[in-house]
């Protein structure tokens, strides 16, 4: 591009050069001259040369001078123009890519918080890659627990019983009606609470009948020491004698079952509705 440049300087400073070389008397030899000092020109607007021109050398006129010379002036000028726009994009190709990705790094700087998290959910697209999601944080949300069912209560009262046995003429307690009051109480302390306990002595017929008041007395009092020792208070007793037999269905004693002490829990139970 320099070297295009000097060359056309060259031929722009030989030309000029050339035409104040020459002398001008020769270019007034071999041309035609109006009275005023201007050439004759003819139709196209060319000097006219004389019959003399050739043998003096082919000299140029003062106007071919003045013309050439402005031609080469342009063709300086377009070169210039060329060589600025060459060097323009030579420029612009050479541009280092450090300064790109510094310019790609103020651009990400500027984008705004709510900007960057829609580029965090997008896609990235590397050369010769899969596209690979970004990896996103996901945070669990806690469902909320369904409330527990509303559970109501009622508090019916309701009466445990049960009976101890006795042998004939008998007020000790066996073993086997041990394990009945036991099972009596268990009954009762399941319950939500022991409002009454309360305590019935019976004999069957055979004897007098205040010998049989005072049995039924003293197996009650067995009962209410065995209940004692259990933790569990008496509230009321009552000794029947033989006031209240149990009678088989042919209408005979049952001599065994009318031997006893009836044992009544009044609780009150806890129902869920």
């Amino acid at each position: 591009m320099l070297r295009t440049l000097c060359f056309i300087t060259l031929i722009a400073s030989s030309t000029i050069s050339h035409a104040h070389n020459n002398d001008n008397s020769l270019a007034h030899r071999a041309f035609w001259w109006s009275g005023n000092g201007t050439p004759v020109l003819d139709s196209f607007g060319n000097c006219i040369r004389n019959g003399s021109w050739e043998a003096l050398g082919k000299p140029l006129c003062k106007l071919e001078t003045a013309e050439v010379v402005t031609q080469v002036s342009l063709l300086v000028e377009e070169e210039v123009v060329i060589t600025v726009a060459e060097v323009v994009a030579v420029e612009a190709e050479k541009v280092p890519v450090a300064v790109e990705a510094e310019v790609e790094a103020v651009e990400m700087k500027e984008v705004p918080t709510a900007a960057k998290t829609v580029v965090e959910d997008v896609a990235v697209i590397a050369p010769d890659s899969e596209p690979k999601l970004l990896e996103t944080k996901t945070t669990s949300v806690m469902e909320p627990k369904p409330k527990p069912a509303v559970v109501t209560y009622s508090y019916p009262v309701a009466l445990i019983t049960a009976n101890v046995y006795f042998d004939f003429d008998k007020n000790n307690l066996r073993v086997d009606q041990q394990e009945a009051i036991e099972r009596a109480m268990i009954d009762a302390r399941k319950a939500n609470k022991i409002f009454k306990v309360s305590l019935g002595g019976y004999t069957d017929s055979v004897g007098t009948e205040d010998y049989n008041y005072g049995l039924s007395q003293r197996r009650i009092n067995t009962v209410v020491n065995y209940l004692d020792l259990r933790g569990m208070r008496v509230n009321s007793t009552m000794a029947w004698g033989e006031n209240d037999l149990v009678i088989n269905p042919n209408g005979s004693e049952n001599y065994e079952l009318s031997r006893r002490v009836e044992m009544v829990f009044k609780v009150q139970q806890k129902v869920a509705n």
